[in-house]
């Protein structure tokens, strides 16, 4: 994957709707890369997010402790959305959000580790009273392509750069 540094006016623009977006403020070198039609935004040489939405990824929610919206699954429902499933409404035990349609929520495990991020596709309220159904669509996920692209970063800053 080619990387380089956005521009100072892509920068600023990036900064703000990462602030916007996440409420947290950003500093140091911010590049783009992208792969398959994907765009991914490296941190400071960390790959912190990922498509034109930008979406965070689990790497820079462990490490800037990003505080988003999350919902708590049980351990059966922990094997299938680390295998990359979607999250169905029987698995969640627990809810920290508002959890609108087309909201983006972290999955964490009961202990509360962090293990996926999805699009919710199911509102909390339909879901609490239904008991059933497709909640929310995995974008992203513990041991995919993007948190293998993370850790692979971590040891060596310089990897597929450009």
């Amino acid at each position: 994957m080619n990387r380089h540094l956005l521009s100072d006016k892509d920068k600023r623009d990036f900064l703000s709707k990462v602030k916007q977006k996440y409420n947290i403020e950003l500093e140091g070198q911010i590049e783009v890369g992208k792969e398959k039609k994907e765009l991914y935004y490296f941190v400071n040489g960390l790959l912190s997010f990922f498509s034109e939405e930008i979406i965070p990824t689990l790497c820079f929610v462990q490490k800037y402790k990003l505080d988003l919206p999350y919902v708590v699954v049980d351990e059966g429902a922990v094997k299938r959305v680390t295998d990359g499933a979607d999250l169905f409404v029987p698995g969640i035990v627990s809810y920290n959000c508002e959890c609108k349609e087309g909201d983006v929520v972290l999955v964490k495990t009961k202990t509360n580790l962090p293990i996926a991020i999805i699009k919710v596709i199911l509102n909390k309220d339909k879901a609490i009273q239904d008991k059933k159904g497709k909640f929310g669509v995995n974008l992203h996920y513990v041991s995919d392509n993007i948190w293998e692209m993370c850790n692979a970063g971590r040891g060596n800053p310089n990897l597929q750069r450009s």
